[in-house]
């Protein structure tokens, strides 16, 4: 489960701090953390209901009020109103509330608390620390990997989809990347440092490579490009040797199914002759890949690629080219009827003579990806 307001009090750096008020909402979520200060000092007319992140815990000093303890209970609504989950003040000004904040506070199940010597940037990154750990633990290789191959079941993803931070009741999709320079480790940490980025998607590792997971309320589909452009370009991911699979849309209960699109959709832009950018893009193979592993499919494409295994570079080249005679013989430096004799071999040696070369590519191009999913082919 998301880590909630008791789980994140008994943090070292959080364990000094008392509540004051609000126990009974002790239970709410906590996914990240945030200062407010100067926001409510009289005079700003503060207004703008996305400052503050949902689900998160806001700590001050309360210097906005030090001449003004009426601006309290206002600060503490619109925090309210804000869906902050909990607040915390350091004892610097105010040792105690005023009486109207601590009613309204417990009449809400808002939890507050009260601390004295913690420096702000302490617990915001003991909070976020302890945020990235629950959300690694629930993206596991363990985990992703029964996602991925289809084995974990509907109870599994929910438990995973109600433990990830702002994935409840959020449309989601995702793409794989995974190139010789990257250099996942170092992306998966600098992601963690940039909170705005944090809010859009979740960036977690897997097979070498690195999956991006994005999150929205709405299920426009340019939204969930314009937050994968931008994350490309904050994270200086290498794209100009990597094929962007974007996954389709799906709700965040079908998050393995946005999984699984994105990584079979990579493994077969890696044999496709066009740049595609999408899930369907993929065409037949939207349907092909997430078979891939079945015992059906897996024996069509051991037995048809090991009967054709002495053209296996002509077949490389011939699929890249997109069943192209001409551009393949070119490729391969050799003359197109040489190519041409080579693809009737197949047919003979896979016992379908009549065949045309357009049901030659097709069967070929299907095993050929197919096997790629099984082998992981990079």
């Amino acid at each position: 489960m998301a880590l909630t307001v008791k789980d994140i009090m008994t943090l070292p750096t959080l364990s000094c701090m008392e509540l004051v008020a609000g126990e009974k909402g002790t239970n709410r979520s906590i996914t990240c953390a945030g200062i407010a200060d100067h926001e409510f000092a009289e005079g700003m007319n503060f207004n703008e209901p996305d400052y503050f992140e949902k689900d998160s815990i806001v700590i001050t000093s309360l210097l906005f009020a030090r001449d003004n303890p009426d601006l309290i209970l206002p600060a503490v609504e619109f925090l309210v109103k804000s869906g902050v989950s909990c607040f915390a003040y350091k004892t610097v000004i105010f040792d105690d509330l005023p009486d109207e904040v601590l009613a309204y506070a417990n009449a809400k199940s808002f939890p507050i608390y009260k601390y004295a010597d913690v420096w702000y940037e302490n617990i915001i990154f003991e909070v976020l620390t302890a945020v990235e750990r629950n959300d690694t633990r629930y993206l596991s290789e363990t985990r992703m990997e029964q996602m991925i191959q289809g084995r974990a079941g509907a109870d599994e993803v929910e438990i995973i989809r109600r433990g990830i931070s702002l994935l409840s009741n959020r449309t989601v999709s995702a793409c794989y990347i995974k190139t010789p320079s990257l250099d996942a480790e170092c992306i998966f940490r600098n992601y963690y440092m940039l909170k705005n980025l944090r809010e859009k998607f979740i960036a977690t590792k897997y097979d070498g490579g690195l999956f991006i997971l994005i999150r929205t309320l709405g299920s426009n589909e340019d939204a969930h490009r314009v937050i994968l452009n931008e994350a490309c370009q904050t994270l200086s991911l290498p794209l100009s040797t990597a094929d962007i699979i974007l996954s389709r849309l799906h709700p965040a209960t079908e998050l393995n199914k946005a999984f699984q699109e994105a990584y079979y959709g990579w493994i077969a832009s890696l044999v496709s002759l066009y740049k595609v950018n999408s899930y369907e893009d993929l065409g037949v193979y939207s349907a092909i890949l997430p078979l891939a592993k079945t015992p059906e499919l897996k024996s069509y494409s051991e037995n048809y690629l090991d009967k054709v295994k002495a053209f296996e570079d002509t077949i490389k080249v011939y699929i890249n080219n997109g069943g192209d005679v001409v551009a393949t013989s070119v490729d391969m430096q050799c003359h197109p009827n040489t190519v041409r004799y080579r693809l009737n071999r197949m047919k003979e040696l896979t016992g379908a003579k009549n065949q045309t070369d357009h049901e030659l590519f097709r069967d070929l191009s299907i095993a050929y990806v197919v096997s790629a999913v099984l082998s992981r082919k990079n």
